[in-house]
């Protein structure tokens, strides 16, 4: 009855748990150089992408430009180890994605020293197809079938204007508007080696639609700069509404679990008003080294705020990343990026003793990228590579499995200055 037990469990935290990843910052890199510094862009920014990371930077934007991510292609691959049994449980996701596209304009002729840019951006892009079949007569399974579709994206559109105020220093100022849109469809089947069966259908619908307000600055020192930002986000509307239609020829409320002669039936759709109710604040610290005309090293550190208002089910703690990132120029028309950072969970950690808890997955990453540059235009192509590990507990009651995972994201840019 244990092991039954366990098996049953399946059921239903699969699809209690299964979700989009709104809890990873840095699961997309944005713009044509930050990509290659692994995010490290806050205390340089001086392309459109500073609307996203620090729109003082492009106050020192040499000339007009637009710039874009072709479609990037990536991904992705989380291995639960031991879930049923001994047996490895993993899922994938793939698909292509548009990561920016933004343009840079000075605006002289109508206002000293102001540059504006825009900039159109994913943050995070989540296409699964999942189709599971698993058996374990030793653990009293007989059948257990699972299949989940997500179609997940988080998108933002940026408007920043930034203005020297003194030959050395800049202000910035952007409002982003983000849309947060998951959809997830679930259905397990599960039957027993005794005739009992689970059969059940859950689909969820998160929608968020939110305004950003960042406020820029940034000093440049000789060889050194300077760079914060800091973000606020208000929600101007959200909703999520999961429905769950579910059939079973047990009861197993007092733990009996006896096959029953009528199957039960139970159907929720409980609409929520406010699942997040809040969004997190974000603060980020850059600094950049220009050390010859060939070689740029940058760091960044990103705390983004705890974000505890809501329903609970979408609660993330405060959290801390870091990157840092290097620029060399091979040769006066070629430089290769390469960028180490981090991209931590902003879920709680897992712990011995509780149930129907969320995956903790932290991830480290990297990127590499090679340019060719020309007066008036550049091109990129490159890769950013993530490998996480942490802690899930993919089954109710069961043991806590170790977790790995990694993803791959391969993406082609080019910026046309004017």
């Amino acid at each position: 009855m244990i092991q039954r037990g366990i098996v049953f469990g399946i059921g239903l935290v699969f699809s209690q748990l299964a979700s989009a990843d709104i809890f990873h910052y840095n699961n997309l890199l944005i713009g044509e150089r930050a990509m290659g510094l692994g995010g490290a862009f806050t205390a340089v920014a001086d392309d459109a992408s500073g609307v996203l990371y620090n729109p003082a930077g492009i106050a020192f934007a040499i000339s007009n430009d637009i710039s874009g991510s072709a479609n990037a292609f990536y991904q992705r691959r989380v291995v639960y180890r031991s879930t049923i049994g001994q047996e490895d449980f993993t899922e994938k996701s793939s698909g292509t994605t548009a990561p920016f596209f933004g343009s840079l304009l000075k605006v002289d002729d109508l206002l000293d020293d102001v540059v504006v840019a825009f900039g159109v951006y994913n943050l995070d892009s989540e296409l699964k197809n999942q189709n599971d079949f698993i058996t374990n007569e030793s653990l009293g399974l007989l059948r257990f079938h699972r299949t989940s579709n997500v179609r997940a994206g988080t998108m933002g559109v940026g408007l920043a204007a930034a203005r020297r105020i003194l030959p050395g220093v800049s202000i910035g100022f952007a409002m982003n508007g983000i849309d947060i849109d998951e959809l997830i469809q679930e259905y397990q089947h599960v039957a027993y080696t005794d005739g009992r069966f689970l059969a059940q259908n859950v689909r969820t619908h998160l929608q968020v639609n939110a305004i950003g307000y960042t406020l820029g600055g940034q000093m440049a020192l000789g060889q050194f700069s300077l760079g914060a930002s800091l973000k606020y986000t208000s929600i101007i509307s959200e909703s999520y509404d999961e429905g769950i239609d579910q059939t079973k020829n047990f009861d197993d409320i007092l733990g009996t679990n006896e096959i029953l002669p009528i199957p039960l039936e139970y159907f929720s759709n409980e609409p929520e008003t406010e699942p997040l109710k809040t969004m997190p604040i974000e603060l980020r610290l850059g600094s950049a080294w220009f050390a010859s005309a060939r070689l740029l090293v940058t760091f960044d550190a990103t705390y983004v705020g705890a974000a505890k208002q809501g329903s609970g089910r979408f609660d993330r703690e405060a959290v801390t990343n870091f990157a840092t990132g290097a620029e060399y120029y091979i040769t006066p028309s070629v430089p290769v990026r390469v960028g180490l950072f981090t991209n931590n969970d902003a879920r709680p950690e897992v712990v011995e003793g509780q149930s129907g808890q969320a995956d903790h997955i932290d991830y480290v990453g990297t990127s590499l990228f090679f340019a060719w540059v020309q007066p008036n235009s550049q091109v990129s192509i490159g890769s950013v590579y993530q490998v996480g590990e942490g802690k899930a507990q993919k089954i109710t009651g069961s043991a806590i499995q170790d977790v790995e995972a990694e993803s791959i994201t391969l993406a082609f840019s080019a910026t046309h200055s004017f």
